[in-house]
């Protein structure tokens, strides 16, 4: 497949989350745990906390691009797949890394430009940045060691690198999401994510809805600011 390179959802340009497939396990995940890989695992509660707390501080942020919650909830789980494949390739490949141990200023530098970084939300945004380490330059120097590639080429390269370092390891990833299609890697079928909103129910999943639909989704289901409303009309 051809690697693609996106952010982790509308409004969450800081984060460049790889959506190329990885092999999905038939292993049945436990139960609290939103993603496995090789023994390591990711619990639903800290996934929920850390959609709380982003969609939290997008919501009071009018440059936020709204986006569908249960998009944010899954690419964060994906997201951090990746991460993980990340760290184990690295030191194959002279790739340093920051250290697992993330200061308060690497965070606020990360994530201040959303919204104040407390210590309510703090430890979220310490698990986003982490992940944002390893998604970011990391890619680029994996790809340009493992094809001497430069630029593009190399996060292509990349991208590659950490697709098949999923595709030869287990990973497994809890149904709530929905059904997990490994040639585009996303979720179709997200219970959490059908659109109420008879506007909304032409997008055949989360990723491909429009900006348009993604407004029209009920509040509950939205991360993000409210859509602008004529004047004079109620709001989401």
């Amino acid at each position: 497949m051809r690697p693609t390179f996106r952010s982790a959802a509308a409004g969450l340009a800081a984060v460049a989350l790889l959506t190329a497939g990885c092999g999905v396990s038939d292993n049945d995940v436990k139960p609290g745990v939103a993603a496995e890989v090789e023994g390591q695992q990711l619990s639903l509660s800290k996934v929920d906390k850390a959609v709380q707390d982003y969609c939290a501080l997008a919501a009071t942020n009018p440059q936020a691009q709204a986006a569908p919650i249960a998009l944010v909830r899954a690419q964060f789980v994906v997201g951090w797949t990746q991460a993980v494949a990340v760290d184990d390739l690295a030191p194959e490949h002279g790739v340093s890394l920051p250290g697992e141990q993330i200061d308060r200023t690497s965070v606020t530098d990360a994530w201040g430009a959303l919204g104040t970084i407390d210590d309510d939300n703090y430890d979220t945004f310490e698990f986003l940045t982490w992940i944002k380490q390893r998604l970011s330059d990391p890619v680029e120097q994996l790809g340009a060691d493992e094809s001497g590639a430069q630029g593009d080429a190399a996060v292509s390269a990349g991208i590659a690198l950490i697709t098949k370092w999923l595709d030869e390891h287990d990973v497994s990833f809890n149904p709530v999401f929905g059904t997990y299609d490994a040639s585009t890697g996303v979720f179709s079928g997200d219970p959490l994510s059908v659109p109420v909103s008879s506007q909304a129910k032409d997008a055949s999943n989360t990723s491909a809805m429009t900006p348009e639909q993604v407004a029209k989704l009920p509040a509950d289901q939205r991360c993000g600011p409210a859509a602008a409303s004529p004047a004079g009309a109620p709001q989401g």
